[in-house]
């Protein structure tokens, strides 16, 4: 389980789960969000991640948040 803002570069180095992450600097968070939003898409990405762990399937996968699942808008 990988989160990441470059899902193809994880999926190359062999990950079968690939959560596409916010940037490169900062993948599970966004600097420009209030405190309280940022904590809110943190969860939400942990939850994803969480549920990705639970999921079984057999070839690689890239998820993302689903839109609305976290509010990232200031």
């Amino acid at each position: 389980m990988v989160i990441t803002a470059l899902p193809s570069i994880a999926s190359m180095a062999g990950a079968t789960r690939v959560l596409r992450g916010i940037a490169i600097t900062n993948p599970v968070g966004d600097r420009s969000l209030t405190r309280e939003q940022e904590v809110e898409l943190r969860r939400a990405i942990t939850e994803r991640a969480l549920t990705m762990l639970e999921t079984e399937f057999s070839r690689r996968s890239v998820w993302e948040l689903k839109p609305g699942e976290a509010t990232t808008t200031p």
